[in-house]
């Protein structure tokens, strides 16, 4: 590895993450993302409060830019040990809902025990057809995570793996390459193909292709118990983690 491991780092690496699909502002109290043609999607439109003094004043703020955006005003954990109970008074003040999540962090750091699928082609997709789209907008409920896959196509570090059935699709996976650290996103199985262990082969086809492209760490989050035992087959390892998952947002 180049770099010695460092969770600040991926933290960070993770917090920036959504400027690649979204206009990203940093502010003394943090970070702004905003992307009005997809006000829809919330990783798109959110802010991320890492410096807590003047708390009540920076949620002010945040509500005064999305509301001039007519977006509705979404803050996301900082992943700092109890952020939550520094901002929690400015955010019950102005009348924001709390939701706390499950999400586990995880890095590869072992070898997979998963094999490929001789069934299952995969290859990188460039741009998005109209079969891509279409189950993209039925796995995720909306045209929201089309933009942001779009805009995410941009970046050449951005790499969305497709595994085909026969010419058909059957799963996604893809890998974002940062300065040293690089996340495992978007993968899904369409209902049609799961219990086939594609899932499984995708992943561990990811990894390999990762490693023909960069030497970072490789990592990503999940709350799901089933793809998590994939994860852990896959190699990856559960990171130790001081800080709880949440949003707080005010409904339109």
């Amino acid at each position: 590895m180049p770099i010695p491991f460092n969770m600040k780092r991926l933290v960070d690496t993770e917090l920036r993450f959504p400027q690649r699909f979204s206009t990203m502002v940093n502010k003394n109290y943090g970070l702004i993302f905003w992307n009005e043609g997809n006000k829809a999607s919330h990783d798109s439109n959110h802010a991320v409060i890492t410096d807590f003094i003047g708390v009540e004043s920076s949620v002010r703020d945040i509500e005064s830019f999305y509301k001039s955006k007519g977006i509705p005003p979404r803050i996301y954990t900082a992943l700092k040990a109890n952020d939550y109970e520094q901002i929690a008074p400015a955010l019950d003040k102005h009348g924001f809902i709390l939701e706390f999540k499950d999400d586990e962090y995880f890095l590869h750091d072992h070898e997979s025990s998963l094999k490929e699928s001789s069934d299952l082609h995969i290859e990188r997709i460039r741009n998005l057809n109209v079969e891509l789209m279409e189950a993209i907008a039925l796995e995720y409920g909306g045209d929201w995570t089309i933009k942001v896959v779009e805009r995410h196509l941009l970046h050449p570090s951005y790499h969305l793996l497709g595994g085909y059935v026969e010419g058909e699709l059957a799963s996604l996976a893809s890998v974002s390459v940062f300065a040293g650290y690089s996340r495992v996103d978007d993968v899904f199985t369409r209902d049609k193909f799961r219990g086939k262990g594609f899932a499984g082969a995708m992943i561990h086809h990811l990894i390999n292709y990762h490693r023909g492209i960069s030497d970072n760490y490789l990592y990503l989050y999940s709350d799901h118990p089933a793809a998590i035992k994939i994860y852990e087959k896959a190699g990856f390892s559960r990171l130790p983690q001081d800080f709880k998952a949440w949003i707080a947002y005010k409904e339109a």
